[in-house]
């Protein structure tokens, strides 16, 4: 598979007030090393760990490091999509970075957005509805998963 990795995945790994999930994702990141699937993240994901505060930043930037992941752009057209995303009220405005997020891996024709954003992006109704966009746009359809999800994929 190819699977884009949004910022909450490794924010997760450091998640003290979330214990379940911090063990979910530290099983996740434990079979990203080893699976044989494609991973990507985007310049985006990186702007929003540089953003993060010591030692949290250094701790997923090394996390990170460890994978062999692929960095991809966010182009004008990635900025579209997310605005469309928005338009249908799938999204808030003031979110559109988890717009962003699927937008880009939607663009770059990915399969799964692995993200732990259960509010805005790992949702079935809205994975619905921003595929019925990705739909009329003729782009392909994404899923959208929590990392325990993936690893029953």
């Amino acid at each position: 598979m190819r699977l884009y990795l949004e910022t909450t995945a490794p924010n997760f790994l450091f998640a003290e007030d979330a214990p379940d999930k911090r063990q979910a994702t530290e099983v996740f990141f434990d079979w990203l090393r080893v699976a044989s699937d494609e991973l990507f993240v985007s310049t985006l994901v990186e702007d929003e760990i540089a953003a993060c505060p010591e030692p949290k930043r250094s701790r997923m930037i090394s996390v990170l490091r460890l994978l062999p992941l692929q960095v991809l752009p966010v182009a004008v057209e990635c900025s579209v999509l997310a605005d469309e995303y928005v338009r249908a009220g799938i999204i808030p405005a003031r979110f559109k970075n988890d717009a962003l997020h699927v937008a880009v891996a939607v663009w770059h024709k990915l399969e799964v957005v692995v993200s732990w954003n259960m509010a805005h992006l790992v949702n079935m109704r809205k994975v619905e509805r921003i595929n019925a966009v990705n739909e009329r746009a003729g782009l392909p359809r994404i899923r959208i998963h929590t990392p325990e999800e993936v690893l029953d994929l």
